[in-house]
């Protein structure tokens, strides 16, 4: 289709047309008209329907898409909020998933930009919201693109307006991510936010990071040198700005100093978080097993439900059933019992804050009375919970509850209900009551009269406290009941101790003071400025302003109250009205009363070197004493750690003890078995040479016999005439029997073979022996 086919058509119908060309024409035409006015009819059909603004933000083609987002920049740009509101929900998806991805650098942009209007014209938190999603597509560009436009809606308009909280959970998920790209950007959106919150970041982020990512941020974070000025501001902000007839210049002026200053800008890490429901996860029969007889079984149970309280922020519930459970743990004869009680009421105290004073009365009365414990680390988990209960409770909570146990048997629990009593003095920024206030120092000034020299310490920390707090003039009357003996260790405790709710504060019994002595000394001389008077000019400027420049140095709103006016009161014109002749006339007559005032001069002068020098000293006495303290605390430092070396050469000496008693014992078994064996040894022997002295012997007499055996066969030449001769002569005295010499013949034959038998054993055994 030629150009001028189809730029004559309506804007409605190439806003559908299937050419790109067409479309951008018809995106071109709509940013004329609105540039314009944004209240000509085509546009505002177009605002009024956010499904074609959808579709214009995400055009197929690139080009076309680059004149819609401009159109669209225009728009948001002159039109109110209520127009972000009413195409948000469609738009800023929209221009999250194809604006910000877009190849051309001009698109990004305006996307870009369009997200920034929507933050600061409409709500911050919904627009994060809708752009959340895209941080987990399964692009990594789609990721990366994302994370850069929340970072640059951070550097525009900062933490305070736009919540580190909607995104902090998604930045432990990008440290995660695979991607290298999307980490690397992931850590330059770490480093904007922990430029606005500081150490807030780490302790929500830290925990859920690798240690290699902690270590690189922890880097990084260093370089941080000021928390940065945000470029853009809210449009409620500048309204009321605008409202306020302020101009430009002074408005970044008055309103970005909250940005300047870390003080105003600290970000509990409390307030990031999102509440745990802890409740619903504590055990049915959590009563039942706290009341088991078996130590280990209650001890099993609060290991169990401690883990439960370890999140930084618990959701409001009501827990005083289980607040009552604790308190009678803290009450329980088992220690370990009693400290992981007190552990699990310190989490259950941050995570719930201001909502855990209601359960104060509850618990301070158990928690005082077990601080009669010694052992170090069951008084460090009560003191804890302690200070936590004045935190998020009041003063007048736990007040009557010190007192009472101020004066209780235990002089353990004495001092730790004082010193308790001490740093709640010491934070406290509210007046006390005067019931309380003398019920406080009554009590105190009586314990300093304890036979403990602990109770004495803790009373006069008491006593030194209140009357920092209280002043010299009300604390006058409390000192003068002291005995002598503690007055200076009072005073002392007094002068360095550090409270706030004195700060700042200044009687008004004073002021009068003041106004009293400077109005004499201005009167007399006019030109020679007063230390009194300028420190009053400097605070009262502070609060007054005259209404018109005067001669005096005296605010005019003050002359009307000020007591010494009724006796002079038209002394301060007479020094600037008379002539110089009446007042030289003057001056002659009241020579003395100027040798008078030239005296009180010099004693002012004095006084005023004086309480330089004391002032010098009290400061070098200071620093001494806090340089004593230190030797002090390192020497008990190094006393402690003698005393664990001594513990453990104790112990090992005792080791040693029982190894060389065992080895005694060992040495002795083995030589008793060793006796045992050398006997048997020794009867083995014996029973060998009785067995070896039989051997030989029957070897003897076996030898001799075959010997004399082997001997026959030497005669055996002679046998057969002996036997013969024998044989004859039986033979023939036995009438010459055949039979008879049949048998003896065998008989000689059966012995012949008997003796060679004899002989071949003989030779045979004979080898064997050798």
């Amino acid at each position: 289709m030629a150009d001028e086919e189809y730029t004559s058509l309506p804007i409605d119908n190439l806003l559908a047309h299937k050419l790109w060309k067409a479309r951008q024409h018809g995106y071109e035409q709509l940013k004329t008209l609105a540039e314009a006015n944004t209240n000509d009819p085509q546009v505002q059909s177009v605002i009024n329907n956010p499904d074609i603004l959808r579709k214009i933000v995400a055009d197929a083609n690139v080009i076309a898409q680059e004149s819609g987002i401009d159109f669209l920049v225009v728009v948001l740009q002159k039109s109110n909020p209520k127009t972000c509101t009413n195409t948000r929900d469609s738009v800023v998806p929209a221009l999250v998933e194809k604006g910000i991805t877009s190849s051309r650098a001009n698109a990004k942009a305006n996307a870009t930009e369009s997200l920034l209007i929507y933050v600061q014209k409409d709500s911050p938190e919904k627009v994060i919201e809708l752009m959340i999603p895209s941080l987990n597509a399964k692009s990594p560009k789609q990721v990366v693109a994302t994370i850069k436009a929340v970072d640059e809606i951070y550097k525009s308009f900062g933490c305070l307006a736009v919540s580190p909280k909607l995104i902090l959970e998604s930045v432990c998920k990008m440290f995660a991510h695979s991607d290298k790209n999307v980490r690397a950007e992931a850590t330059k959106l770490a480093v904007t936010i922990r430029s606005y919150i500081g150490d807030a970041f780490d302790t929500v982020v830290f925990p859920k990071i690798k240690p290699i990512q902690q270590k690189d941020l922890t880097a990084l974070f260093i370089k941080i040198d000021q928390i940065p000025t945000p470029t853009r501001k809210l449009y409620e902000e500048e309204q009321k700005l605008l409202q306020k007839n302020i101009q430009l210049t002074e408005d970044v002026e008055m309103t970005d100093i909250i940005y300047t200053t870390k003080e105003d800008l600290k970000i509990d890490p409390y307030d990031l978080e999102t509440p745990v429901d802890v409740l619903s996860k504590i055990p049915s029969n959590l009563s039942e097993r706290l009341l088991n007889p078996v130590w280990k079984e209650r001890v099993e149970v609060l290991e169990e439900i401690s883990k439960i309280f370890k999140v930084v922020r618990i959701e409001n519930d009501d827990f005083s059933y289980f607040v009552s459970l604790m308190a009678t743990c803290i009450k329980d004869v088992n220690l370990q019992v009693v400290t992981l009680a007190c552990g699990i009421l310190t989490d259950l105290a941050k995570g719930l804050k201001s909502n855990f004073g209601r359960y104060v009365s509850t618990l301070i009365n158990p928690l005082l009375e077990r601080t009669k414990e010694k052992k170090k680390s069951v008084v460090d988990a009560l003191k804890n919970v302690l200070d936590l209960c004045f935190e998020y409770g009041s003063f007048n909570e736990v007040i009557d509850s010190i007192l009472e146990h101020m004066v209780h048997i235990s002089p353990l629990v004495k001092i730790e209900s004082m010193n308790f009593l001490v740093r709640c003095l010491r934070d406290l920024q509210t007046p006390i009551s005067k019931h309380h206030e003398e019920q406080i120092m009554a009590t105190a000034t009586k314990l300093l009269q304890d036979s403990q020299l602990g109770v004495r310490n803790s009373a006069s920390e008491v006593l030194g406290t209140m009357m920092k707090i209280l002043g010299p003039e009300k604390s006058k009357r409390y000192l003068e009941k002291v005995d002598k003996r503690h007055v200076k260790k009072v005073e002392q405790i007094r002068d360095v101790a550090d409270v706030k709710i004195s700060k700042g504060l200044v009687s008004a019994e004073t002021f009068v003071e003041v106004a009293k002595i400077t109005d004499l000394i201005t009167k007399n001389n006019n030109n020679e400025g007063s230390l009194i008077e300028s420190n009053y000019k400097t605070k009262n400027q502070q609060v007054l302003r005259p209404p018109a420049p005067s001669k005096s140095s005296i605010p005019s709103k003050r002359t009307a109250t000020s007591p010494i006016k009724e006796n002079i009161p038209n002394h301060k014109n007479a020094l600037t009205s008379r002539s110089l002749k009446a007042s030289s006339s003057t001056d002659a007559m009241s020579t003395q009363q100027l040798q008078e005032l030239e005296l009180l001069k010099a004693e002012k002068q004095e006084l005023i070197d004086s309480r330089k020098n004391l002032t010098t000293q009290l400061e070098a006495l200071q620093a001494s004493n806090a340089e004593l303290m230190k030797d002090v605390v390192s020497l008990n430092n190094k006393l402690d750690d003698y005393h664990d070396k001594f513990t453990t050469m104790n112990m090992t000496l005792k080791s040693k003890d029982t190894q060389l008693f065992r080895l005694r014992s060992d040495l002795e078994s083995s030589n008793a078995r060793n006796a045992q064996l050398q006997q048997k040894v020794r009867y083995l022997e014996s029973q060998l040479e009785n067995q070896g002295q039989k051997t030989t012997k029957t070897s003897d007499e076996d030898i001799n016999r075959r010997i004399s055996i082997l001997s026959i066969d030497s005669s055996t030449q002679d046998a057969p005439e002996t036997s013969l001769n024998l044989a004859g002569s039986t033979l023939f005295t036995m009438n010459d029997n055949d039979d008879e010499w049949k048998r003896a013949t065998a008989a000689t034959n059966e012995l012949k073979a008997k003796i060679q038998r004899m002989k071949a054993r003989t030779r045979i055994i004979e080898p064997t022996e050798d």
